[in-house]
C-alpha cells in the first residue's frame, strides 16, 4: 500500500466527516462523483459491481439528503396527484429511465453486465436526481457547486499536464481493485497522453471539454480574471490529452458561445478580448516550455499538424522527431475515420437486434461489429456515445436518451414564476457540449447527470 493512497484516503475520510457535519456534503460529493476513478474501491466478486469509493459516497449522500432535505415526497399526495400537473420535463425523465431499464431487464438472465447496468441506472442516476430534487439547492448553492467543480477540474488540469511531461501518474496508486479496469497509458509525439483518473486520454480530453462551459459561466457571473487562467489551464490540459477531436469541438463550442450566448456588442467584444488573452497566454506558455527543448517543440508542432491533417492537410507527423521520441502512433492515418466507421455498428445492430440492442457492454464481448476496410469485424471498443447507446440498448434505449435531452432542453427554455438560477443560454450550451462530446467517446454519465441537474433543477425562467 503506497503512502499516497494512505494519505489520500485519510484526507478523503476527514473531508467526508467535515462536509457532512457542516452541511456542505453536496460540494464534496459531486466533484468526487466526477473525478474519482472507478478502480478506487473494493472488489468482492466479479459477478457484482465494484464497491467503489464513489458508490460508498453515494450512500452517504443519500443519508445526508434524508437528513437535510427541503422537500418531502408523500405517497398519499402521489395517489391524488393529477398527471397533467407533473412538469413535462419530469415525465420525459421518467420515460428515459423506463426505456433504459427495459432493454437491460431483457438481458438480465443472459449477461451479468445487464444487472450491473441496472444497478447503475437506478442507484447512481434515478436516486441521484430524486435526491437533488429533495435537497432543492438554491442559486447560491448551485453557483457554489459549479465553482467547486471548476476549481477541482483546475487541479486535474495541472495534474494531467504534470503526468504528461514527467510520466509520473500519482493516481495509479488508487488502483485498489483486483479485476482489470480501464486505466490506459499511451505515448504520443514523445509525451505521455494525460489521463489522470479518467482511464483513457480521450475521456480526460472530454472532461476538459465538459468543464469548459462551467468556466465560462463562472467568469460570466463573477468577472474574476482567475477564470481566464483556469481556461488557459483547460486548453493546455486538453492539448496534453492528445485528443484531436477536442480541438475541433473546442472551436465549435467557442463559435456557439459567440453567436448564441454572448448577446450584445459589448459582451461579444469582451468575449473576443478574453479569447485573445487566453490564446496569447497559451502561446507564451508553449514558447517558454519549448524553449531549447526539441522534445516539447516536436510535441506541440506535431499536435498542430495532426489537427490540420484532420481537415485535409498531409503533414508527416514523424518529421522532426528527436532521438528516442515516439511518433504519433498507429492511429495517425485513420483519425476521425475510425470513429465514423463505428457508426456502422448501428447498421449491424439494426440487422441483429434492433429493438433492445445487443446488451450492455456488448463491445467487451465482441458482439458488436463495425464495417471498415471492406469487411465486417468484431470490435471491443466504443468511442462514440451514440453508437454505445444504440448497440447496447437498441431503439428503445435511443428513444430514452432522446427523451432525456428533450427534458434538458425543455427545462432550460421553460419560463415560470420561480426565481432564476442559471441563464437558459448556458443551460442549452451544456446540452450542446455534451452532445458534441458524445462524438468522440463513450458516455460519461457523471457529467451527463450533473448537466441534467443544472438544466432541470436550476432552470432559467426569464431572459437575462
Amino acid at each position: 500500500m503506497s503512502l499516497f493512497l494512505i494519505i489520500f484516503s485519510i484526507l478523503l475520510i476527514v473531508a467526508n466527516i467535515y462536509c457532512f457535519i457542516s452541511k456542505k456534503y453536496l460540494y464534496l460529493f459531486i466533484p468526487c462523483m466526477l473525478f474519482l476513478p472507478e478502480y478506487y474501491g473494493i472488489d468482492i466478486s466479479g459477478s457484482l459491481p465494484v464497491i467503489t469509493v464513489t458508490r460508498i459516497m453515494f450512500v452517504i449522500f443519500y443519508i445526508y439528503v434524508f437528513i437535510n432535505k427541503k422537500r418531502n415526497i408523500s405517497f398519499s399526495e402521489l395517489k391524488t396527484m393529477d398527471v397533467k400537473s407533473i412538469p413535462k420535463e419530469y415525465m420525459l425523465l421518467a420515460i428515459y429511465f423506463i426505456f433504459r431499464i427495459i432493454p437491460n431487464l431483457c438481458y438480465i438472465t443472459t449477461f451479468g453486465q445487464a444487472a450491473k447496468t441496472l444497478f447503475s441506472i437506478i442507484f447512481e442516476q434515478t436516486f441521484l436526481l430524486i435526491a437533488i430534487y429533495l435537497l432543492a439547492p438554491d442559486k447560491k448553492e448551485i453557483d457554489t457547486l459549479i465553482k467547486v467543480v471548476v476549481y477541482t477540474a483546475a487541479a486535474f488540469y495541472i495534474i494531467g499536464i504534470f503526468e504528461s511531461m514527467t510520466y509520473i501518474r500519482p493516481f495509479d496508486a488508487l488502483y485498489t481493485v483486483s479485476r482489470t479496469m480501464l486505466n490506459e497509458h499511451y505515448v504520443r509525439l514523445g509525451l505521455l497522453r494525460a489521463t489522470a483518473t479518467f482511464g483513457m486520454p480521450i475521456n480526460y480530453g472530454n472532461m476538459c471539454l465538459f468543464t469548459l462551459p462551467l468556466i465560462m459561466y463562472m467568469y460570466e457571473i463573477s468577472r474574476h480574471k482567475r477564470y481566464l487562467f483556469i481556461a488557459l489551464l483547460n486548453v493546455m490540459a486538453m492539448i496534453h490529452s492528445g485528443s484531436r477531436s477536442d480541438f475541433i469541438f473546442y472551436g465549435f463550442i467557442l463559435i456557439v458561445y459567440f453567436v448564441f450566448v454572448a448577446k450584445g456588442l459589448q459582451r461579444k467584444i469582451l468575449y473576443i478580448r478574453n479569447c485573445l488573452i487566453v490564446l496569447l497566454g497559451l502561446l507564451i506558455a508553449i514558447f517558454a516550455i519549448s524553449w531549447d527543448s526539441q522534445y516539447y517543440t516536436y510535441f506541440y508542432t506535431g499536435t498542430v499538424k495532426s489537427v490540420l491533417n484532420e481537415v485535409g492537410f498531409d503533414f508527416d507527423l514523424s518529421e522532426g522527431s528527436p532521438d528516442g521520441a515516439e511518433g504519433f502512433g498507429e492511429n495517425a492515418d485513420y483519425g476521425s475515420g475510425s470513429r465514423l466507421a463505428q457508426f456502422t455498428g448501428i447498421e449491424y445492430t439494426l440487422k441483429t437486434s434492433p429493438i433492445i440492442g445487443l446488451g450492455s457492454k456488448a463491445q467487451t464481448r465482441g458482439d458488436v461489429q463495425y464495417y471498415s476496410r471492406g469487411y465486417w469485424h468484431p470490435s471491443y471498443t466504443y468511442d462514440v456515445g451514440y453508437v454505445e447507446i444504440f448497440c447496447d440498448e437498441g431503439i428503445i434505449g435511443m428513444i430514452g436518451y432522446i427523451c432525456l435531452f428533450a427534458a434538458m432542453v425543455l427545462a432550460a427554455v421553460k419560463k415560470s414564476g420561480q426565481s432564476c438560477l442559471i441563464d437558459k443560454k448556458y443551460l442549452l450550451l451544456f446540452v450542446v457540449t455534451y452532445m458534441v462530446g458524445m462524438l468522440s467517446t463513450a458516455n460519461m454519465f457523471g457529467f451527463l447527470m450533473v448537466y441534467v441537474v443544472f438544466c432541470v433543477f436550476a432552470r432559467n425562467c426569464t431572459d437575462q
